[in-house]
């Protein structure tokens, strides 16, 4: 399939820097951060200690948008930015409806905020009853959102799951005005990552039962990698250090992972559609950032640690041995190439954010 967003190659190596980074070490992303990007950091700070902007996050599922907004928090602080997803919000509010004085909070809001066809009570129920993966009213959800941004106060936001489908993109459009978050800018964040990734995220995913904290086999393991009880195998051990299971809980795949891609097809073909909407849509700025770069022109455009490791491991008599080497992937165009890591990315979506908030 080929990519209808049309997304041009960041050129990171324009932005010089002095040495090799560890980019999964927060402390080392810091640095990396401060001399890809410079001065540009400081004055979006200054931009945003008296103004804000509303972000809209679209990519397809496992495209990796918490990641990369944690990373933008990391670069700017988290009293001045805010990624709100509506996923998480509605499931927390799903859950806090079975709590009377929760249930009660939220029904004051709606009474005095709400606007639409169903009545709150109706709202409610349509809530607390929803299907995994059910839409609820979009007149419900703006609501949700504007009870949320009134807690958060005012900071700068990346809105993550709206619009959801089509009938949804005019109201992002007019997002900020309908929860008046003043005059202050807004724009796409485009995402753009090959469907192999998708499917290789949900393959090789792994859970703790316990505390919930994710993995991954190729991309992301844990740093307690042990033989299985066979021998011949090996297992991730949990290494969240807040886990009562921290080094000793396995970690599990999760339900619906083992088939991949595939399992969500209707939902990825729905995303890429509304991606391609988004894009074509005119008044509004878009920052188009994407998540590889073909193998061919890697030296050209990135540094070679700003490419995606990929593990591998062997059982060797009973010890674990991990090989590291460069993700390659068949994109969506069919062309060979390298994943690139989160901060490259949020790099390249940073530069074109300050292109809109400071010209």
């Amino acid at each position: 399939m080929s990519d209808p967003l049309k997304i041009p190659f960041f050129n990171s190596k324009s932005y010089a820097v002095s040495r090799s980074f560890d980019l999964n070490d927060p402390v080392e992303r810091k640095l990396y951060f401060k001399e890809k990007l410079g001065d540009k950091i400081e004055q979006i700070k200054e931009f945003l200690d008296s103004r804000t902007f509303v972000g809209y996050l679209m990519a397809k599922k496992q495209a990796g948008k918490g990641t990369y907004a944690k990373m933008f928090e990391e670069i700017v602080g988290s009293d001045r930015f805010q990624h709100v997803s509506i996923g998480d919000l509605v499931r927390k509010a799903g859950e806090d409806i079975g709590y009377p004085d929760k249930k009660r909070e939220i029904e004051n809001y709606l009474e005095n905020n709400y606007r639409g066809f169903l009545s709150v009570t109706a709202a409610l129920t349509s809530l607390q009853n929803r299907e995994q993966g059910a839409l609820l009213p979009t007149d419900l959800i703006l609501a949700l959102v504007k009870m949320e941004i009134d807690r958060i106060g005012n900071k700068a936001l990346f809105i993550d799951g709206l619009p959801r489908n089509l009938d949804q993109i005019s109201y992002s459009l007019y997002f900020r005005d309908l929860i008046n978050h003043r005059e202050d800018p807004d724009f796409f964040v485009l995402i753009d990552v090959p469907e192999s990734l998708i499917d290789l995220r949900m393959t090789g995913r792994k859970v703790c039962p316990l505390c919930k904290t994710s993995k991954n086999l190729t991309l992301n393991p844990s740093k307690f990698v042990v033989p299985d009880d066979s021998g011949n195998g090996y297992s991730l051990l949990c290494d969240n250090e807040r886990c009562v299971g921290y080094g000793k809980e396995k970690l599990v795949s999760k339900e619906g992972d083992s088939e991949g891609k595939e399992s969500i097809r209707e939902r990825l073909d729905t995303e890429g559609e509304l991606m391609s909407t988004a894009n074509s849509l005119q008044g509004i700025p878009k920052v188009l950032i994407r998540n590889t770069i073909p193998v061919t022109q890697s030296s050209v455009y990135v540094e070679n640690f700003e490419i995606s490791p990929s593990f591998s491991y062997t059982n060797v008599r009973g010890e674990i041995e991990i090989a590291r080497k460069p993700l390659v992937l068949i994109d969506d165009d069919g062309i060979e190439s390298y994943s690139l890591s989160g901060a490259c990315v949020v790099v390249s979506m940073v530069d074109q954010i300050y292109k809109i908030l400071i010209g």
